[in-house]
């Protein structure tokens, strides 16, 4: 079973401002005051200038016009950007932190861990049952951004 969301990770207040500027979906409510305004590349293509170009080693979406304006938007509040792409228990995820104007957290991409070290940076504690700060938002309830989707409504 696959596993391929992207999207982004910040306070509410933060996500609902730049959904409403770029008519993009709304932020769904996770856990510890956070939301995740879920992106297909359908969202990303008509709210940045293309050609896309300057992916970092590993992502798919996040090019080197989304980090420039993440940079600006993380003057309003912390900011994660996340990526999974698994399929039968092989893939990667990626994750980069963007706060004040600066990259917290250069992207990363790797088979586990990019994705938990993010959310720790935004001050994500991990609460039982749970087993990492991913399934303490409840970031496991789907596997898909469509999925997310039907949440942001």
């Amino acid at each position: 079973m696959g596993h391929f969301i992207t999207g982004l990770i910040a306070a509410n207040t933060v996500l609902a401002d730049l959904s409403r500027r770029h008519a993009l979906p709304a932020p769904v409510p996770l856990t510890q005051g956070l939301s995740l305004l879920p992106l297909r590349d359908d969202d990303l293509d008509r709210w940045l200038p293309g050609p896309l170009h300057g992916f970092p080693e590993g992502f798919t979406y996040l090019s080197s016009q989304l980090i420039d304006y993440l940079l600006t938007a993380s003057l309003s509040g912390p900011i994660a950007y996340i990526e999974t792409d698994y399929s039968g228990g092989a893939g990667a995820q990626g994750a980069a932190v963007f706060r004040a104007g600066h990259l917290a957290m250069q992207p990363v991409s790797a088979a586990t861990g990019p994705i938990n070290q993010a959310l720790a940076l935004l001050g994500v504690r991990i609460t039982e049952p749970a087993y990492d700060a991913f399934e303490t938002l409840g970031l496991n309830r789907h596997r898909h951004t469509e999925e997310w989707l039907t949440e942001s409504r």
